[in-house]
């Protein structure tokens, strides 16, 4: 990124039309040139904010990391247990699922386009994959707070599996029926 402001509406309007086309078309499928048509901007100064697709990619999946937490964290605020948290988690991803028409998760559809274990978007995606996969073992953590730490730990790994399973399903199968099947294990687990 150069020097300019992280704040300045012009970026602003850059990243969310690039965040809309990333996420509809898929990050290798859309060019610099048609952000640069859509956000209605001078290709110097889609570059004096983002060095590259990449910057802009990277500045993308950080946004997304952020919006997507607070909706996730909108999702589960009232629920008052721990318990009740993981299950609200579930309940956020079968309504989420339906609100984006089963698109997905943008860091997974991401990913299937990184070939590369060490590009920094996949960097940027293992971040967001690890923040819910701890989200997961500290609700479990504070639900058996009498489970040895590797217990509940395991517990944990095994609901953020389930989860990014029922996501993938839900996205192939465009059906409920995923859910449905995993909030009933997260029940019998809890």
């Amino acid at each position: 990124m150069t020097t300019s402001s992280r704040t300045s509406p012009k970026r602003d309007e850059i990243l969310e039309v690039a965040s809309r086309l990333f996420y509809e078309q898929g990050y290798h499928q859309t060019g610099v040139q048609q952000i640069i048509v859509e956000a209605d901007t001078a290709k110097g100064t889609f570059y004096s904010h983002f060095e590259s697709k990449e910057a802009l990619g990277l500045a993308w999946l950080k946004a997304r990391h952020l919006t997507w937490n607070e909706w996730l964290e909108k999702s589960i605020r009232s629920r008052s247990t721990a318990g009740e948290k993981i299950l609200g988690i579930f309940d956020f991803l079968g309504q989420w699922m339906k609100d984006c028409d089963y698109r997905g998760c943008a860091f997974l559809n991401t990913l299937c386009e990184i070939p590369a274990s060490d590009d920094a978007l996949r960097d940027e995606i293992r971040d967001h994959k690890r923040d819910l996969h701890q989200r997961f073992k500290t609700l479990v953590a504070e639900h058996y707070p009498d489970q040895p730490k590797a217990r509940a730990d395991q517990i944990g790994t095994t609901l953020f599996l389930l989860f990014e399973g029922t996501l993938i399903e839900m996205q192939n199968f465009r059906e409920q029926w995923p859910i449905i099947a995993a909030r009933k294990q997260v029940e019998s687990l809890l």
